[in-house]
């Protein structure tokens, strides 16, 4: 077998913080859904909901093309590579479909004591730790990201998990309808990967029927469930091109909504925006740090972070910043407990705004008390 080249991007630019200091073509036709293979997936997964196709006349969205073209590739059980070489993903999908998806409700116990550093039975301190976290601020897509470290990741020492901000009630996103087909990173990892097939299983099923009751919606926190999706398989590269199956876990999570809060707290409910500033936040801190939680429960030690909760559920960059530093940063609950952490920001201003939000937070914390640090 021929090697396979190298990704186009290289690890650079992290930044070490030491411990102790301061038209897009669709599966080939040669790859033909046989009857075996269609009797290897689930039945729910071929009803795939398509939403509400383009207008007679008008041609649909190019994003909605390629969410059904994943899909149609899940369901053949393969896909074709640019390269002419077919890429086998059936047995993936059943794994997937199977004990690799697991559902962690709000009310988890395990989740719920997140804040307290987890020993072994003796009573000693876990080994999962290490002396340095190298923390890296990229200015590129979840999906890069996530290749660029899948590609080199030293099984079995590494494993490489993703953090998805989920919709509520629609699984994916709506990846794959004309409503959904939109660059959000959701939808974008669906279209790029077999995520969906997770998503659309029994086992992920109650995440998104509780989020449509009340209690599920929360006036806008929605609940700290999440999806855990265990070696999800990437199958198309940044450009939406078919691309070299490569494995990475995924946490799926919904973001507090600020909009939302604000909507049914301030404007109906007449909080002030100060109290309801402080709740949002008190509420992403919690849900971060189960996340947190859950990646290291599941032994993922390279982990693919975004701006959880900011763009459409208005949550300042910043404050998202700050509380992934709280967390991740010298004296936080997950310091040194895993290997590398990407910071995945595609958009320019925000990722100058989480970069320099996210380090003022690391200097604050690691002066001196009796030395603040210089105001930014």
């Amino acid at each position: 077998m021929n090697a396979l080249p190298p990704p186009p991007t290289t690890r650079r630019g992290g930044q070490r913080v030491q411990r102790r200091t301061s038209s897009i073509p669709g599966p080939s036709s040669t790859t033909g859904q046989t009857s075996r293979q269609r009797q290897s997936l689930p039945d729910t997964y071929f009803d795939v909901p398509r939403g509400p196709s383009a207008p007679r006349g008008e041609p649909k969205d190019p994003l909605q093309v390629i969410g059904e073209d994943t899909i149609l590739a899940i369901q053949q059980g393969g896909y074709q590579t640019p390269d002419g070489r077919r890429q086998t993903i059936a047995e993936a999908c059943q794994q997937l479909y199977g004990s690799g998806t697991r559902f962690h409700p709000s009310d988890n116990r395990t989740l719920d004591r997140w804040r307290m550093p987890p020993t072994s039975p003796a009573g000693a301190a876990s080994s999962s730790s290490h002396d340095t976290i190298d923390i890296h601020f990229r200015l590129q897509s979840t999906i890069s990201a996530a290749r660029e470290w899948a590609w080199s990741a030293r099984a079995p020492y590494e494993r490489v998990g993703v953090l998805s901000c989920a919709h509520p009630t629609i699984p994916g996103g709506g990846f794959n309808t004309a409503a959904g087909a939109f660059k959000s990173q959701e939808a974008s990892l669906n279209r790029a990967s077999n995520l969906s097939y997770a998503l659309f299983s029994p086992t992920a099923a109650p995440f998104y029927s509780f989020h449509k009751t009340d209690q599920g919606i929360n006036n806008g926190f929605y609940s700290n469930a999440m999806v855990y999706a265990r070696d999800v398989t990437l199958i198309r590269d940044d450009f939406h091109e078919w691309a070299f199956p490569l494995k990475v876990d995924i946490v799926n999570a919904t973001p507090v909504d600020a909009v939302e809060v604000k909507r049914k707290l301030v404007k109906q409910g007449g909080m002030s925006k100060e109290t309801m500033r402080k709740l949002v936040t008190e509420g992403l801190e919690e849900r971060m740090g189960r996340i947190l939680r859950l990646f290291e429960l599941e032994g993922d030690n390279v982990l693919i972070l975004t701006g959880f909760g900011a763009g459409a559920c208005g949550n300042p960059m910043s404050t998202i910043a700050r509380i992934w530093a709280k967390l991740l940063g010298p004296g936080g609950r997950f310091y040194g407990k895993f290997a590398n952490v990407i910071f995945a920001i595609p958009s320019d201003m925000a990722f100058h705004e989480f970069s320099s939000s996210f380090n003022a937070a690391i200097a604050r914390s690691s002066a001196p008390a009796d030395q603040p640090p210089e105001s930014t």
